[in-house]
């Protein structure tokens, strides 16, 4: 890891700025509830007034934010220190040191300068007062600690002090439910694998033990889990006898445990989906995990077909970079898992925004944004000479790059702390752009494209920093939403295959579900730019992993079809209420809906939160007569489903987030309610209208009778009732 990232192994520090102790270093689980006691002894260059420590964990890290004011309340933290007449003040804040440690407690010293060998003790989850603890981040980590940073001089210049203590580990909680992940499209009579996993209740695979389980294929395959397999057991020699869709079902005797995503069965299959994640990184730079487990997480744990490590550049050193390469290299295998060797070109949207570069061999250079947190000593001499500050210097010199040595590079920008500007995009080298990860939805950019003339794909992806590419769950309120996933239609699993389906655009983004989507424009497939004659008869199919909400068929920005096969229902007694929306296209554009409602004239008997995933969000508490939430949105849609009795004239008040409005139980049943708020597609819906089960498939055709002359752009989004949406990459025609 780079100077800014790595621990302070260096010992004879200690000596001048002190050094740190952690206990205890035992196994945490997820989501649990511990303490430790961080124990500070003050160096020979001592602690002046104004001075003092900061404590931090990774930016990604979620757990609980340590408070100093409810000694019976979560996360309590109290300080104490050898030195009588010392007094110190208090705090978390969120962005109070450098990345990737942003988040801070600051204790600061403000009576009583302290003197060589003293110390200063923080306990993190004090349980003396009532307090459950500190509770622990939500995903596992083989070597987590807690970064202690120090000023003795009140001069605002932080140092990471040594650390006599070892890390400890984070580990996966029990399972609680299964999932099983199979390939989307293979050949009848042709065995393949799926594989089969224990998942906690914070959606990380975990080891478990199960007997007599079975999957309804041809024949039926039995086999048994053991938490000795690991995170995941994959079920060789599954095959389906006939043609058509299927899904497998895990049962163990007449119980069903899960079923998987849908499996197209044909005579013959001339190509593949492969199904990656073209962005996420580790504690190379601000996440955590190595590359190696990086790799093997993507392939083994989230059965992912490729994927490529991603780290911000101007915190990535040579060193690390090499480490990229290797593990890369490493866990590539044509047939089995694509890793691409890359990195992040991570300039600010003032020069171009972020892109994501790939490389389809090994042996490709770095050309940096800046070095920004990076020191001489972990770059090469010429290192300033080899930056490209703008995305046009980069582009330029990565053709001169493939022009010199005849290799390929494809690089995918994207929206995450910093937003890509889609003016510089450059679709022969950038053909597609990231449509969601856990940075939000961000299907705007795609109208944007379209509004300029812009010809560009779209895959999915996850920018996680938590070691799970392709499976990665919420964690900080900067990650609001599930990582997305790219599937890309390809005639080989190999990074070539993979690059060339990108290159021609013939692929998809998911919000994660690995849904079947296929569409065709006059027997054009998604991606492709071609001429073509009026009228266009538009093609598709969907093979959902939920039943299907609506499929959305667009030409350019317009809206021309919206296919509903599963007609709602309406129940009076149950109110869904949906928010959703972004502050801006930047940085911080995440909205924070925490709030809730007052009920007035009838009761609530049942309240359940909706496509809140972020482990430590959700409905706080309710009663027949109010309840509240804490809830973020960057663009996905979340709510509360509420089991009402009451009449007509009942009213429900709701506040959250900018949203603070009245209705009646009668106006809600009479008809879907809308409140739009502004910002960026911010609105609040209510509706006592609901789709309850029905179909997940949907073959639909619509005919551009009379298109207007010139550029079309055909393309669809699929929204499940799971809230799961898909977007396909558009269709360009040129029509006379």
């Amino acid at each position: 890891m780079g100077k800014i990232t790595e621990r302070n192994t260096d010992k004879s520090t200690a000596a001048t700025w002190g050094s740190v102790s952690i206990l205890p270093t035992d196994d945490v689980v997820v989501g649990s509830f511990s303490t430790w006691t961080v124990t500070f002894t003050v160096g020979a260059y001592a602690m002046d007034v104004g001075g003092g420590l900061k404590i931090g964990t990774r930016r990604q890290a979620d757990f609980g934010h340590p408070q100093f004011d409810d000694p019976n309340g979560d996360n309590y933290a109290t300080v104490s220190c050898s030195r009588d007449g010392a007094t110190f003040e208090t705090y978390f804040d969120h962005r109070g040191h450098k990345r990737p440690f942003n988040a801070v407690v600051v204790v600061r010293l403000t009576a009583g300068p302290l003197y060589p060998g003293d110390t200063i003790t923080i306990v993190l989850g004090d349980t003396s007062g009532g307090s459950r603890g500190l509770s622990v981040q939500t995903f596992p980590e083989t070597a987590s600690d807690f970064a202690v940073f120090m000023d003795p001089i009140s001069s605002g210049e932080y140092k990471r002090v040594y650390c006599a203590s070892p890390n400890f580990s984070i580990l996966t909680g029990p399972s609680t439910y299964y999932t099983i992940v199979a390939p989307t499209l293979v050949e009848t009579g042709r065995p393949f694998r799926v594989q089969v996993r224990g998942n906690d209740k914070f959606g990380n695979p975990t080891p478990v033990s199960a007997s007599g389980l079975t999957l309804d294929a041809d024949p039926v395959r039995e086999f048994n889990l053991n938490e000795a397999s690991g995170r995941a057991t994959w079920i060789g020699n599954v095959i389906f006898a006939e043609p058509g869709v299927r899904r497998l079902t895990l049962r163990n005797g007449d119980i069903d445990l899960a079923v998987s995503n849908p499996v197209i069965v044909r005579d013959t299959a001339s190509e593949m989906i492969c199904w990656g994640d073209t962005q996420a990184q580790t504690a190379s730079t601000v996440g955590v995990g190595s590359p190696d487990e990086y790799f093997a997480y993507a392939r083994d744990c989230a059965a992912i077909d490729f994927t490529t490590h991603q780290g911000n550049d101007f915190i990535l050193s040579d060193k690390d970079l090499e480490e990229v390469r290797q593990a890369a290299k490493k866990h590539n295998e044509t047939g089995r898992f694509a890793a691409f060797f890359g990195w992040e070109w991570s300039g600010p949207t003032g020069t171009g925004g972020d892109r994501n570069v790939m490389f389809l061999d090994d042996e490709g250079p770095i050309f940096r944004s800046s070095h920004w947190q990076l020191s001489n000593e972990e770059l090469a001499d010429d290192a300033v000479t080899t930056e490209a500050v703008h995305a046009r210097e980069l582009q330029a010199k990565m053709r001169d790059y493939m022009a010199e040595t005849g290799r390929k590079v494809i690089m995918v920008p994207h929206i995450g702390g910093r937003r890509s500007d889609f003016e510089a995009q450059d679709p022969e080298l950038e053909p597609v752009f990231e449509i969601c990860s856990n940075h939000g939805v961000f299907e705007w950019r795609l109208h944007e494209f379209l509004a300029a003339g812009v010809k560009v794909g779209v895959v999915g992806a996850s920018d996680d920093h938590t070691c799970r590419p392709g499976l990665a769950y919420p964690s900080t309120p900067e990650m609001t939403v599930l990582g997305g996933l790219g599937a890309v239609y390809t005639g080989e699993h190999s990074r070539q295959g993979i690059y060339d389906g990108m290159m021609a655009r013939h692929c998809y983004g998911t919000t994660g579900a690995r849904l079947y989507l296929d569409l065709t424009a006059n027997n054009h497939r998604m991606g492709d730019i071609a001429e073509t004659t009026g009228p266009v008869s538009v093609k598709g199919q969907v093979h959902g992993t939920a039943p299907i909400e609506y499929i959305a068929l667009f030409n350019r920005n317009r809206e021309l079809q919206r296919f509903a096969p599963n007609p709602k229902t309406h129940d009076p007694k149950r109110v869904k209420i949906i928010w959703s929306g972004a502050t801006h296209q930047d940085r911080g554009r995440f909205m924070r809906w925490d709030g809730g409602l007052q009920f007035s004239g009838g009761k609530m008997t049942g309240i359940q939160p909706l496509n809140i995933y972020t482990a430590k969000y959700g409905i706080d508490e309710w009663s027949e007569t109010h309840a509240k939430w804490r809830s973020v949105t960057s663009g996905q849609e979340e709510g509360v489903l509420l089991d009402i009795e009451g009449p007509d004239d009942a009213v429900i008040n709701f506040e959250a987030g900018p949203a603070v409005f009245s209705f009646t139980l009668g106006e809600v049943r009479n008809g879907e309610l809308r409140w739009d708020l502004g910002g960026l597609e911010q609105y609040v819906t209510a509706s006592t209208q609901h789709t309850d089960g029905g179909t997940p498939d949907l073959t639909f055709e619509f005919t551009d009778e009379t298109p207007v002359a010139g550029d079309q752009a055909y393309w669809t989004r699929v929204v499940q009732t799971d809230f799961h949406r898909a977007w396909s990459s558009p269709i360009y025609l040129t029509t006379p």
